[in-house]
């Protein structure tokens, strides 16, 4: 792991040694920009660069150059070593005339920013990216391959000038890092991956393309001594380097796009996508504008150190990569992206066909037009960004009221959220509309699906319900919620339903008889798109009301159930409170008190005489809490059953009981859910209550069997009884109240039979549910049915 650190320091060390040097060179040999063609034994000027120092001295396309530094050229190779471009003097032949250019000051030459100064910033950038990376992560070998990776391409944008200007030393580092840096970056995507447990492509692939670029080298190595003096072998090695570079980006491009494919639905999407675009955008404009229209047409469509500050997204990329830990919502931008693509083309497309028009009698090179072409359609999405951009900011400076809609959307809301009823959501609409609209008079309109009755519930202004009724009668009902139903008069729209009723709201003209613009469409839609939904609620809250009030006596089966479960829960609450405060607090009480009446000491007689029975007092509240807490919650009735937890019930009951409990269970062979269980428990505990306060009764029979897919719970006393007008009033007083509730929310019957006399009996039935059904294991023999006889505690 040192020894990677150590190579990180020695590699960026050794490229600012490299970049150094290239500050030396670009110093003492100036770039002239002259491309030179030998024929019949004349050097020949084929082409310059129009930003060079040769043009602005006067040396032109079809110059012939006879002497340099004032020497003839006859026998020379100007290929050789730096060419023209260490010389004083040239002396060119022009039209039959001998032209001398002077070039001995060199303070004369031109800057050139994008040769030398935009690649130097490109590198410098990317050095300090990649120490930065180096401190950080000095063991990282992912961090490691990125440095290299970065560097090359710094490098070998840096080396295009030492290339250029026929320095061998610089020709080899350019070609070794324009071959090895998308290798390099494959590499780095692979162990990068790998350490996040991605699989992108076998080792394999990486062993093979490092020994593809290498056996170039090596071939590109033995070929300089020979395309020094062969201009046609220098550019063919040339020719073959810029296709092993371009071979290695469009595979390391698919690796990234089947990494894509295959983790699209991860979590590691965005980041697959931000590095795929970063990596296109910074070498796709290099490879399209100037590699590939020099190996197809001999010219680049851009010069290649333009094309090369796409570059400056590798930066850009892998610094926001560094130091946010959020991306870019790059699907956001992608699509818009693509949405402008499409959107310029065709204004591209007619400004082209204006200048060609314009331009009909000029011949212009293809390259030309291809170079306008670009340079139109980038400017036109460039137009696009800033415009949507521009539209943003000022759109609300310029235009009064642009953003009125949207504002009156979010102050709508906040006063939606405060309504409780549908007769308020309708004023509140109301008054939406004609604010924010000029209409003059709004109208909402129920429609009933049994009659087809149509009638108008509220109104503001004039409603002409008369010719509304003839267009709405055979078009409501297709109708959906949000939709517009255009009228003769006015638009209509559904905001709810019902399982009876439609309802709609029918919106005028504006006064000034226009139609509604695409802004006031587009609010009105959001808006009566939001008004269903409030509306839905209320209506589902106003009709559950409705029927809480209509069955008052009787309420729903899920409400008692859900009332019920509410109260278990405040039970165990109460019990765990109860266990964990007032309990534990009497408990240490009482062991300090029993500490001090058997302490040794002499206490009075009378003193410990009363402090026993304090004693005894605190030991009879303790065991109240405990009875107490198990009534709240009783314990381990999950555990015990229906069948166990009536009998410890029972048995405890005859502890304060006067008389006897029998509890038949006949051969109940039922597994019951522990809301079923739970029920039968609270039924029995409050009929025993009952029985001890009420009924006066010497004996009790419960009797709990399972017949015809119900549970049968019976419970018979001889006690006093009652009128049965009687105990109708005093159902609540009595308990009973509960009990029938308590069945009824499980959607079971009580039925009730006493008379004066003649003891109490209830009958109660429960069906069971569906899936408890299949969980009846019942016998067929004829064994004696199970009684539990429990005595009343004066036979204890």
């Amino acid at each position: 792991m040192v020894n990677t650190r150590y190579k990180n320091w020695a590699f960026l060390l050794f490229t600012l040694v490299i970049a150094g040097w290239s500050i030396v060179l670009y110093f003492r040999i100036p770039y002239m920009g002259v491309d030179l063609h030998k024929s019949n034994g004349e050097w020949i000027v084929a082409d310059v660069d129009p930003k060079a120092w040769a043009v602005q001295e006067g040396i032109a396309p079809g110059d012939i150059v006879t002497h340099v530094d004032h020497q003839p050229v006859e026998g020379k190779n100007l290929w050789d070593g730096y060419g023209i471009n260490t010389s004083t003097s040239i002396t060119v032949m022009r039209s039959g005339h001998p032209i001398e250019l002077d070039f001995s000051d060199r303070s004369e030459r031109p800057i050139q920013w994008n040769v030398y100064f935009i690649p130097m910033s490109l590198f410098v950038v990317m050095l300090t990216i990649s120490l930065f990376i180096a401190y950080k992560k000095p063991e990282d070998r992912s961090a490691s391959l990125l440095i290299l990776f970065l560097m090359s391409v710094a490098l070998g944008y840096l080396a295009g000038y030492g290339n250029t200007v026929g320095n061998m030393i610089f020709a080899i580092v350019f070609m070794l890092a324009l071959t090895f840096a998308p290798i390099l970056f494959l590499h780095f995507v692979v162990s990068y991956f790998n350490n996040k447990g991605i699989v992108s492509v076998h080792k394999q692939v990486v062993t093979i393309g490092y020994g593809a670029v290498v056996a170039w080298n090596i071939l590109y190595l033995f070929f300089i001594p020979i395309s020094n003096s062969d201009q046609q072998t220098w550019l063919l090695m040339k020719a073959f380097g810029f296709i092993v570079f371009i071979i290695g980006t469009l595979i390391a491009l698919l690796v990234q796009v089947r990494m894509y494919v295959r983790y699209r639905n991860t979590t590691r999407q965005a980041l697959m996508i931000y590095m795929m675009v970063g990596n296109i955008a910074s070498f796709f404009p290099f490879i399209c504008l100037t590699l590939l229209p020099i190996l197809l047409v001999g010219t680049s469509i851009v010069d290649g150190s333009i094309a090369g500050l796409s570059f400056l997204f590798l930066p850009i990329t892998y610094l926001y990569l560094i130091v946010s830990n959020q991306l870019f919502d790059i699907e956001f931008i992608i699509s818009r992206l693509r949405y402008y693509l499409i959107m310029a083309l065709l204004p591209s497309l007619i400004f082209l066909a204006g200048l060609e028009l314009v331009f009909i009698d000029t011949s212009i090179q293809l390259i030309v037009w291809g170079r306008l072409c670009l340079v139109i359609y980038g400017l036109s999405i460039l137009f696009l960004y800033v415009r949507e951009v521009l539209d943003r900011k000022l759109r609300n400076k310029v235009i009064k009221g642009a953003h009125e809609f949207e504002q009156s959307l979010e102050s709508f809301s906040n006063r939606v959220s405060e309504v409780k009823k549908v007769s308020e959501l309708e004023q509140c609409v109301q008054k939406e509309l004609l604010d924010l609209l000029p209409i003059d008079s709004v109208g909402f309109i129920e429609c009933s699906n049994e009659d087809q009755e149509i009638k108008l519930k509220r109104t503001h202004g004039n409603v002409p319900f008369e010719e509304l009724y003839s267009q709405l009668h055979h078009n409501w009902s297709s109708l959906r919620v949000g939709k517009e139903l255009k009228l003769t008069k006015g638009i209509c729209y559904k905001i709810g339903q019902g399982s009876e009723t439609h309802h709609l709201v029918w919106i005028s003209d504006k006064v000034n008889h226009t139609e509604f613009n695409h802004d006031e469409k587009m609010w009105l839609r959001t808006l009566i798109t939001h008004v269903g939904f409030v509306y839905q609620n209320l209506q589902l809250i106003e009709g559950l009301v409705q029927d809480l009030d209509l069955k008052r006596e009787e309420a729903p089966p899920w409400v008692l159930r859900l009332l019920f479960r509410l109260s278990e829960q405040e039970r165990r609450k109460l019990a765990s409170d109860l266990h964990d405060s007032a309990l534990q607090d009497q408990l240490v009480w009482y062991r300090k008190l029993e500490m001090i009446v058997s302490d040794e000491a002499e206490l009075p007689t009378n003193t410990r005489s009363q402090l026993n029975e304090i004693s005894e007092g605190l030991l009879d509240v303790i065991h109240q809490i405990r009875e107490t807490c198990n009534e709240l919650r009783p314990p381990f009735l999950q555990e015990m059953g229906a069948i166990q937890a009536i009998e410890n019930l029972c048995s405890h009951a005859q502890l304060n009981a006067n008389f006897t409990i029998t509890f038949d269970h006949q051969d109940f062979r039922v597994e019951l859910g522990d809301e079923y269980v739970l029920a039968i428990y609270r039924i029995t505990q409050e009929l025993l209550r009952n029985g001890m306060k009420h009924s006066k009764a010497t004996h009790v029979n419960l009797q709990l069997y399972y017949e015809g897919r119900n549970i049968h719970y019976c419970y018979k006393d001889n006690g006093v009884g009652i009128e049965m007008d009687r105990l109708q009033l005093s159902f609540d007083h009595m308990g009973l109240a509960g009990i029938r509730e308590r069945v009824s929310g499980l959607e079971g019957e009580t039925v009730l039979r006493t008379a004066p006399g003649k003891g109490l009996e209830i009958d109660i039935l429960l069906p069971l549910p569906v899936e408890d059904k299949d969980n009846v294991r019942r016998t067929t023999d004829n064994r004696t049915r199970p009684i539990m006889i429990f005595p009343h505690s004066a036979e204890l």
